[in-house]
């Protein structure tokens, strides 16, 4: 189910390659998840304090395979997206989760990510794209709008989701 396609952002003065994780790049991507500042890593993991071994233990439970996994790369990681593939009542549904290096924000990289985790839901035939996101992560918001969205806040949350066309309906 993962995502196969292979695309390149422009943004500055770099290129950027936007691929599905291969085994190989693991130690990269857990290499930019440690490189995340302590607020970051709140933000992203949507938890407290997320410690170096709490990393480490998430990097080593991504499906590769199954899962809709994402990076941008400059000779390293990033940026990185992962899409949790998983089924309620017969149907796909794809709850993602993003992250891009301190140095590359600000430059439209999530929001491309978003786009490549939609198209790449649509491909394996989920019915639904969904993210959470602390209530001030505001940048994540942006995202999840400029996506088309629908935002549900539950008391320091944001839901958000949006239901894709079915293959037929796509077709």
């Amino acid at each position: 189910m993962a995502c196969q396609a292979t695309e390149r952002f422009s943004c500055v003065a770099t290129p950027l390659t936007a691929r599905a994780v291969q085994p190989s790049d693991l130690t990269a991507v857990q290499d930019h998840l440690l490189r995340l500042s302590i607020e970051d890593r709140s933000l992203r993991f949507s938890a407290g304090v997320v410690k170096d071994d709490t990393v480490r233990a998430y990097v080593q439970r991504i499906r590769l395979g199954h899962d809709v996994v994402i990076c941008l790369l400059d000779g390293t990681v990033v940026g990185l997206a992962h899409g949790c593939v998983y089924e309620v009542k017969g149907s796909l549904h794809v709850e993602a989760a993003f992250s891009v290096d301190a140095v590359w924000r600000g430059q439209g990289l999530a929001t491309r990510l978003m786009q490549a985790v939609q198209g790449q839901a649509r491909a394996v035939g989920a019915r639904r794209v969904l993210g959470m996101c602390a209530v001030r992560n505001l940048p994540m918001r942006r995202v999840f709008e400029g996506a088309g969205m629908h935002l549900v806040r539950e008391d320091d949350e944001v839901h958000a989701h949006c239901e894709l066309p079915s293959r037929a309906e796509a077709a």
